[in-house]
Formats: C-alpha cells, structure tokens, sequence
C-alpha cells in the first residue's frame, strides 16, 4: 500500500491514502484521521479481508447531521462511501467510528452478506475499539436478550439497545479466527434472521380446516405481513364489498386504515386466537403504527407483534373467509384489476387462476431498506363458496413473485382435488330425540347467520341417548335448519369417508377400501338422497352411517380419495343419482311368506304374481300384479318390506297359499358388496375394476 499523499480535486479538497480511500470536505484536513484509516487497512488486510484498493477506493464524506450523538448516527455506510460525523463527546472516537465503518466495507467485499447483521455489528465494535474500557460490564442475562432476539429473528433494524447489548456480549466471547464467521455459541444463543426457515405451503380444506397436504417448512412462525388485512377486514362492519375486496388486492394499507370506526377489536382477536405466539391482541390500536401493525406491518419498535406458522395461519384465514364471504369475493380480480398485487404476474397464471376462480391475496414481509424478507400468497376456491384454500410462503421473495410456484400446484391440486367432490353436508344424529345430545367446542366460536364456525375447526357431540356414542368428534360447519331444527354438518368429504369407513368397514384395505372410499365420497358429494328441506345425507343411509369420529382408537387422517375414480363413478352411475351398495357374502338364504301375510304388508286383497325384472340400467325391480293393476318396485324397497337379508335372485310360488324367495348375501342384491371387494382385492384386481364390476351396466335378463 502507499504512503498517503494530499491532493485537490475540482476546487473541492480531498486526500488519498494510498489512493484506496477518498477524504472529503473538512476531513481531508486531519492527518490523524488519515492514518488511522491507514493503520486499520493494514489490519484487516493481515486479517485476510479485501479491502478498498486503487481501481475500487472507498469515499469518505463529512455527514450532515445535527442533533444529540447517538451511536446510530455517528455515521453511515453505504458499499464504497462513508458518511462520518465528527465526534465531539466525550467518550466517543471519530477514529473509532471510521474503524467500524471501515470494518463493514471490508466485510461486504470480503463476506458478501454471509455474516448475520448482527454478528458483523458485534465484529466491528471488536475492531474499532469502541469497546475499551467497558471490559468490568456483565453479560446480559434471558431478560436483557429477549428484544434483541425477537429483533434479530425479525430482521427489525438493530436500536440503541440491541447495540448495547451486542457490545457487552462481544466482551464475553471469543471470537473465531476464521473471516465472515461469528462465534458457535453466539449463534445458538441469538439465533438467526426468520428468512433462513425456507419455503413452505399447506392445502386445507376450507370447511373443515382440515390440512389435505403440505410441502417444506409449515411450522416455523412468521410474520404473515399483508394477509393480516384478511381478518382485519372480515372484523368490519358494514362495509361496502366490492370497494373493499379492490382495497384488499391492492394492499391498500391507508384506505383500510382508514375503516376505524368500523372496525371491531374484539372480533379481530377472536380471529386471530388459533394464533399463539403474537402480543397484536393485547390491547386496542391506539396510535397509527399501532394500526398498521393490525394490517400486517411493522410496530413502533421496528418488529412484528404477530409471527404464525402455517397451520395457524390457515384457521385464522378460514375463519375469516367464512365469517364475511361476502367481502372476500373480489379478491377473484386480483391480477386482473391494474394496481391488484397481482397485476404483473405471468399471463399463463393469471389464467390458471382463473380457471379456477380463485380469491387470491399476497402479503411480503421487507426489510427497512425495502428488500423483500419472507413472501405469503393465500389462494381460496372457487369464489362462488370456497372450499380449499392454500397458503404459500417463501423466503427472500415477495408474495406476488410465489404466483408462478403456485400455479404448478394448483392446476395439479385441481386435477387431484376436484372441487365437485369436496364437501358433504350430513343430517347428525338424525333418527335421535334433540333433547338427549348437545354440540360444544374446546376453542372459541363464532357464528355467521346460520352457522356456527368452530376457530379449530372442530365440534364435540355429548349425547345421553341409549344406543347412541356418547361423545364423538366432527369436523366442519354446523348449521341449524330453520325447517324442524335439523343439525347439518358441512364438511370435507374425506373427514367424511373417514368417519363411514370406520363404521362401515374399519378393517377394509387396499383397492377394496380405496374403491368404498370413493363410492362414500361420491354418494356423499353428489348422491341424490338428501333431505329435501336441508339438502343433506342422512348419516343413517344404508352403508354410510357417520357417527364422526371416536375419541379413542386409531384415526385414520391423511388418506385422499383418488379422483380418477371419482371420475369413473360419473361414467358408470349413468343416470342413477346413488350408488347403492351390496353388504354382500357367499351364504344363501331363503324365506318362505305365507300369501296373506304378502297381501297385508303391501295392503292389498290379492296378489296374482311376483316376478324379478332387470331394467337396461341394470337397476333391479320387483313386478307385482295385482288384481287389476301392477307395479314395478324397486328390489331395495321390495326386499326392505318383507325384511329380505338382500334382494332376492330367485321369486317362486310355492304352493297357492305362500312365495319362495332365495337369493345371497346381505344389502341391496346390486352395487358395491364389500365382501365381494375384498375377495377380488385379494386377488390382486384394482379398485377400478372393483368399481366396475360393481357399477357397470348389465344385460337385462
């Protein structure tokens, strides 16, 4: 390196050392300056730093500050500029201060960012020398280190405090020889900024919330940033939904500010209650910082009141949604409108986003200097009454640059998780006396209309009747019929199959339960016999009895039903609007009735003949003549009349005064027997061809 030599440059004076660092104003008149600087270039220069050189100087100017000194201001760095204010307290050292800034402009040649924020504020304190005389301070104990940490983690720009903190903890550790490293046991103790948790996301299903599929790192809490705004809306009153879904897309943090008064503190934080590292809720919003921290950004003290992993991001969201669906059905212009999050996205995801009706809405988490630190996007569909809804995040990206990762998974999500087939509303406890059972939930509740939204999802059934399980789990929405009373459970349609499988056919594997599996989901989503005034299934219906789900005992969660045989089930079910199902087994049986026991159960003076019909449907039916008329019935009321164990495969007169009928197994004598599935499982047939074997129209005969 060279000697430093004086020079002016265009009127304004400036010195050089050794043409590697520019002094301007009135600090290229201390020589003394001069050669600190050069002193701590030969330093870090031993210590294996790259530091400023002839073809890359480093500018120092005079800062233009006033006001009292605080160790914040002293100066600033800028990669290649200086910006440093002469010290004049006693205490303090210009020297020292261009020493620590020297030191980060070495680091960011040398480190290129690879050094935690704080452990190079640590490192260049150690450097400078700012340190000396400080050495008899104690180290900081948990109490003095909780802001420092939650501000670290936060990547919230490092106060008067948190530097004082990192000095006295600087005097207590070694620090590693190595460059751009920090101390081992610094960075358990303080941790590192969130960023590093990584990308994540997580497929639920609305109703429910019960989580259907997740990919990389769910649980680490986050700030969620702007997907805040989706509960702060949803705790407005009479707002006007389409101004307020164009604000929601925006962003528009000033206008939805600006709702106060219609705002309701105390539901906000009934919605944010799944939630549980967070202080939001403690206390009403008072200042304006305080507001914008309720819409997602930072607080007064420069960090995140509100940090949630995903799981407990998508029961807020859900609660939300379903508490004030009005208000969210604009969000399915997001990308379309101009100044929408994502307006800029790829054209082929807006359209994959369109082609499902998505309600969609980003929220980025940034640093002070504006560098996005972790991204979110919640995508919700369809619009008309949303079912799924999925969350994605990732670090160092912004919410509107996830749209591209999104819709890969959403066009695989919708081929996968077909939205026709996702949701059942069940009749609950539908043959019991109202009186003898009661709903309650172990979280907080709230009600929208109708329907009562559990915030964890879930309801617990408490009954006293006899026969009945005492106390079982459902998940979902309940709903009370204004016609009658009824109870109405609307839930996922695999919770769904989950809770008839386990009733039905616990022990039932492989392709024969994948097939029953669909046929539940199928009969349960779009099957015909529903309760006219509820529009739902009865969890009595032959061979789907729900009684939710056990508290005790195996729980089989996780299982999806594949939608490829969903699709086969619209093939074969033709015009049938139910599946029907055969209990099935090998025994035969047979019954013979006395005629006049015929006559009374079907409230008739004579019957001349009973004739087993196949129609070209392949449904089966029962031909009865009478003495001037007939009818055609079906096998399953026929069969259910004469208390049957199936429908009969062969009808005969026995004699003038009785019938003969015989037939095998149990149940509908057509469908899907589970017997019968299990028997073709085995040997080794698919759960397609169990299905169509089952449903595939027959020959009439």
């Amino acid at each position: 390196m060279r000697r430093a030599i004086g020079r002016c440059t265009r009127s304004r004076c400036c010195f050089e050392a050794g043409a590697a660092i520019l002094f301007f104003g009135t600090l290229a008149q201390q020589p003394a300056l001069h050669s600190d600087a050069f002193q701590a270039m030969q330093e870090l220069a031993a210590l294996g730093y790259r530091i400023p050189s002839a073809e890359q100087p480093l500018r120092v100017f005079p800062a233009l500050t006033g006001g009292e000194f605080s160790g914040r201001h002293a100066g600033a760095w800028r990669p290649g500029s200086i910006y440093l204010r002469e010290i004049t307290q006693p205490g303090f050292s210009t020297s020292a201060y261009l020493r620590h800034e020297l030191f980060h402009e070495a680091s960011y040649r040398t480190c290129k960012g690879r050094l935690p924020e704080w452990a190079e504020e640590m490192a260049a304190m150690r450097f400078s020398g700012e340190l000396a005389g400080r050495e008899h301070e104690p180290q900081p104990d948990a109490a003095d280190l909780e802001n420092l940490i939650s501000h670290i983690r936060q990547n919230s720009p490092l106060d008067r405090s948190d530097r004082d903190l990192l000095g006295r903890l600087a005097l207590h550790y070694e620090w590693p020889s190595a460059i751009c490293n920090p101390p081992e046991m610094l960075s358990r103790l303080l941790g590192a900024p969130f960023p590093a948790a990584g990308s994540g996301y997580l497929l639920a299903s609305l109703i429910s919330g019960r989580i259907l599929e997740t990919g990389g790192d769910v649980a680490t809490p986050l700030p969620p940033g702007s997907l805040l705004k989706i509960p702060y809306a949803a705790a407005l009153s009479q707002a006007n939904p389409q101004i307020l879904a164009d604000e929601l897309a925006a962003s528009d943090t000033d206008k939805l500010g600006a709702r106060r008064a219609q705002f309701s503190p105390e539901r906000y934080r009934l919605l944010l209650s799944p939630i549980k590292q967070q202080s939001l809720t403690l206390r009403p919003p008072v200042t304006d910082q305080d507001w914008r921290a309720y819409l997602g950004e930072r607080g007064a003290d420069g960090g995140f009141a509100l940090e949630a992993s995903l799981p407990e991001l998508a029961l807020t969201l859900r609660a939300a949604l379903l508490s004030q669906p009005d208000y969210f059905q604009g969000l399915v212009r997001n990308g379309v409108t101009p100044n929408s999050t994502l307006a800029g996205i790829d054209a082929a995801d807006k359209q994959t986003f369109r082609k499902l009706k998505a309600l969609a809405k980003t929220g980025t988490v940034s640093s002070g200097g504006g560098q996005p630190l972790v991204g979110h996007l919640m995508v919700a569909w369809p619009a008309e009454h949303p079912v799924y809804l999925a969350i994605f995040r990732q670090s160092g990206s912004s919410g509107a640059a996830l749209a591209a990762k999104a819709a890969g998974l959403l066009r695989d999500w919708q081929r996968r998780f077909p939205s026709r087939y996702a949701a059942v509303r069940v009749h609950v406890l539908s043959a019991t006396d109202p009186a003898s059972w009661q709903t309650h939930s172990d979280c907080p509740e709230l009600e929208a209309g109708s329907a009562r939204i559990s915030l964890c999802g879930h309801f617990y059934i408490t009954s006293t009747a006899r026969g009945s399980r005492s106390e079982r789990r459902i998940n979902g929405i309940l709903h009370r019929s204004p016609a009658g009373g009824a109870t109405v459970l609307e839930t996922d349609a695999e919770s769904y199959a989950d809770a008839v499988l386990a009733a039905e056919a616990q022990h039932l594997a492989g392709p024969a339960r994948d097939a029953l599996r669909a046929v539940i989901v199928w009969n349960g989503s779009r099957g015909g016999h529903r309760h006219a005034e509820t529009r739902s299934v009865c969890d009595t219906t032959h061979c789907m009895v729900f009684l939710g789900e056990a508290l005790t005992g195996p729980v089989r969660h996780g299982h999806s039903t594949d939608a490829k045989l969903l699709g086969l089930l619209d093939e074969l079910a033709g015009d049938r609007d139910w599946l029907a199902f055969a209990n099935g087994g090998a025994q035969r049986w047979q019954r013979q009735i006395p005629l006049a026991e015929l006559q009374r159960l079907f409230a008739e003076q004579q019957i001349f003949d009973i004739r087993r019909e196949r129609r070209k449907d392949g449904a089966l039916y029962v031909r009865m003549v009478y003495a001037d008329a007939d009818e055609a019935l079906a096998c399953e009321v026929f069969r259910n009349t004469l208390k049957l164990p199936s429908c009969p495969d062969s009808i005969q007169s026995a004699d003038n005064q009785s019938w003969l009928f015989q037939g095998i197994g149990a149940g509908h004598g057509e469908g899907l027997s589970i017997e019968t599935a299990r028997e073709l499982a085995e040997a080794g047939r698919s759960a397609e061809h169990i299905l169509r074997d089952a449903y595939a129209i027959k020959t009439a005969r």
